[in-house]
C-alpha cells in the first residue's frame, strides 16, 4: 500500500439536542433563499437563521472535525430527499431542472466561513466531502420504479447543479470528494431503462467535476453499472454491517477503480437488535453506558480495517463508518463512534 486510505465519514449525524427540527428546517430554507440570490452575507446578520441553522450545524461540524475525520462530510440534518426535491420543484425550467443559478448547499457557504476563521487561528486548511442524493433515488422517491430516460437526466443535471455551485476551492478550505448517494440501488428493480442509460445518468450528474467522485452503494450487488461510469472513481462498500459486501481487487483494477470501505456499523436498529437477543434489556440500552455499548468495539473496528487492507490493498482508497448517523440521535454518541474509528485508524498507521 503506497498511501494509507483517509477516514471521510458520509455525512448525516443529530441534531443538537436543544435545537427544535422544524425551526431548523425552516430557517434552513430561508438561508437556502438568501444563498441562491447571492446574498450570502445576509444570513450572518439573521438572528434566526443563525441560532436554529448555522450554530446547530457548525456544533456537528466541529464534533465531526474533533472526532478526527479526515475529509468531513457537511452535516446532514436535512431529509436527504427534500434537501434536493423541493428546490428542484420550486424552481425548476422544465421537469426534474432546477434553474442552475437557483441550486445550492447552504451547508457549504456557512462552512467556507468558519473555515476562514479556523485558517486565521490554525493555519489548517479543512477538507470537505459534498454528499448530494443521486438522481435514480431521487426519481425512484418522486416517480416510482418506471425510469423515464429524459426525465431522470434532468435530476441528474439538476445534481450536477447543486455539486458545481457548493464546490469551494480557497487557501483554507478544499472540496476533496464528491459522492452521489444511491443507498437504493442494487436492492430495487427499476423498469423502462437499461444499463447504459443509469450509467449516462449517473455520469451525468458528476459531469465537469474535478475533485474524487464516489458513488455511495449500501450493496455492491449492481457495482457492475457504477463500474462503468467514466466520471465516478471510487464505488462504496457497507463492510462492517455485511462482511458479504465485497469486489474483487481484480475488477477493481480492470476498470481503474478504488473503494471505500465501512469499518464501523451505523445499522442502528439491527445492532439494538443483536444487543436485545443477547440478553440486554431496552432499559439497559437506554443508559449511556448502554447507548455506548452499541458502538463496535476497537477491536471488530480493527479487524474489519484488517480485513479491508487485506482484500484491497492499494485499491483502498477511503475508510470510515459504513453510513451516516443522523438516526443515532444523540450528537456525543455519534461522536464517539467516529472518535473510536478515528483512534483505530491512528493505532494501525503509528503501528506499519
Amino acid at each position: 500500500m503506497t498511501e494509507f486510505p483517509q477516514f471521510d465519514d458520509v455525512g448525516s449525524f443529530p441534531l443538537p439536542e436543544n435545537i427544535d427540527m422544524e425551526w431548523f428546517n425552516q430557517f434552513y430554507w430561508v438561508a437556502y433563499k438568501a444563498i441562491a440570490k447571492n446574498n450570502v452575507q445576509d444570513i450572518f446578520e439573521h438572528e434566526g437563521i443563525k441560532n436554529n441553522f448555522i450554530v446547530p450545524m457548525l456544533k456537528s461540524f466541529q464534533l465531526k472535525m474533533n472526532a478526527g475525520v479526515e475529509i468531513i462530510n457537511y452535516p446532514q440534518h436535512i431529509d436527504m430527499y427534500n434537501q434536493f426535491l423541493k428546490p428542484i420543484e420550486e424552481y425548476e425550467k422544465e421537469p426534474g431542472l432546477i434553474d442552475p443559478e437557483m441550486a445550492t448547499i447552504p451547508e457549504m457557504f456557512v462552512i467556507d466561513n468558519f473555515a476562514k476563521e479556523n485558517y486565521e487561528k490554525t493555519g489548517k486548511v479543512l477538507k470537505l466531502k459534498v454528499c448530494v442524493t443521486g438522481p435514480i433515488e431521487l426519481y425512484v422517491k418522486k416517480h416510482g420504479f418506471t425510469v423515464y430516460s429524459d426525465l431522470a437526466l434532468n435530476y441528474a443535471k439538476s445534481i450536477n447543479s447543486f455539486v458545481k455551485n457548493s464546490i469551494i476551492n480557497n487557501e483554507h478550505l478544499k472540496t476533496e470528494i464528491v459522492s452521489i448517494d444511491e443507498p437504493s440501488f442494487g436492492y430495487i428493480d427499476v423498469f423502462n431503462v437499461n444499463e447504459d442509460e443509469i450509467v449516462k445518468i449517473f455520469d451525468k450528474s458528476l459531469e465537469g467535476v474535478r475533485t474524487t467522485n464516489q458513488i455511495h452503494l449500501h450493496t455492491l450487488s449492481k457495482a457492475t453499472t457504477a463500474l462503468k461510469c467514466k466520471n465516478v472513481d471510487v464505488l462504496t462498500c457497507e463492510y462492517a454491517s455485511d462482511p458479504k459486501n465485497k469486489i474483487a481487487k481484480q475488477v477493481l483494477e480492470e476498470h481503474d477503480k478504488f473503494i471505500r470501505v465501512g469499518i464501523t456499523r451505523t445499522n442502528l436498529d439491527n445492532i439494538i437488535a443483536e444487543k436485545l437477543d443477547s440478553g440486554l434489556s431496552m432499559d439497559e440500552l437506554k443508559s449511556l453506558t448502554g447507548k455506548l455499548g452499541l458502538i463496535d468495539s476497537k477491536e471488530q473496528i480493527k479487524k474489519n480495517l484488517l480485513k479491508a487492507v487485506e482484500l484491497y490493498g492499494d485499491r483502498l482508497k477511503y475508510i470510515g463508518p459504513d453510513c451516516g448517523l443522523g438516526g443515532w440521535q444523540i450528537p456525543q454518541i455519534a461522536f464517539e463512534l467516529l472518535h473510536r474509528t478515528s483512534e483505530v485508524i491512528e493505532e494501525f498507521k503509528n503501528n506499519l
